[in-house]
C-alpha cells in the first residue's frame, strides 16, 4: 500500500494540475490541448479509475487454509473460487524469508518462468510449495509459525 497510495494521489493530482493550468489559468495543458469539457470528462474518468484501483487493491486479501486433505486459497476480489492444492501433489515444501521484487517482482498474482506464482499482499515472509509436476507456487503469510505447523500436520506420513 505504500507504493500504490502515492502513485495513485499523483496521477490524480497530475489531472487536478492539468484541469487547473488549462481552465483556471488559460494556459494550455500539453502539446496537442484538448477542449476544456474534454479534459474536464477525462480528468474525471481517469480520477474515478484511479480511486477504483485504489479501493480494489484495499480489498485484496490472500486467504489460505491448510486442512488434512491439502492446501486452498482465494484472493478475492481476484480470485474468488476457493483453489486446492492436494496434498498428493505436494513434494515438499519451505516456510520462511523470500524477496517478493526480487524472486517475483513485487506483491500480488505473480507468475513468473522458471520462479513459478506468487501470491502475496505484504511482507516477505512465506511458504513456499513444491509440487511433484515440478512447479512451485508461493502464498504470503503473516503467521510464520502458525504456516509452520499447518505444513508440519499436513505432510506427516501418518496423515490421510
Amino acid at each position: 500500500m505504500m507504493l500504490v497510495l502515492p502513485i495513485v494521489a499523483a496521477g490524480a493530482l497530475l489531472q487536478v494540475y492539468g484541469m487547473y493550468q488549462q481552465i483556471y489559468l488559460g494556459k494550455p495543458w500539453g502539446d496537442n490541448p484538448t477542449s476544456n469539457t474534454a479534459l474536464v470528462i477525462a480528468s474525471t474518468l481517469v480520477i474515478v479509475f484511479l480511486c477504483l484501483f485504489f479501493l480494489v487493491f484495499l480489498s485484496l486479501k490472500l486467504e489460505t487454509e491448510v486442512r488434512d486433505s491439502g492446501f486452498y486459497y482465494t484472493f478475492p476480489p481476484i480470485l474468488n473460487k476457493v483453489r486446492e492444492i492436494k496434498k498428493e501433489d505436494i513434494e515438499h515444501y519451505f516456510v520462511g524469508k523470500y524477496n517478493p521484487i526480487m524472486e517475483y517482482g513485487g506483491w500480488g498474482i505473480r507468475i513468473r518462468p522458471g520462479k513459478g506464482r506468487a501470491f502475496n499482499v505484504k511482507g516477505r515472509m512465506g511458504v513456499k510449495i513444491f509440487l511433484k509436476n515440478g512447479k512451485t507456487v508461493l502464498f504470503g503469510t503473516q503467521d510464520v509459525k502458525g504456516m509452520e505447523q499447518a505444513m508440519q500436520r499436513l505432510m506427516k506420513p501418518n496423515n490421510p
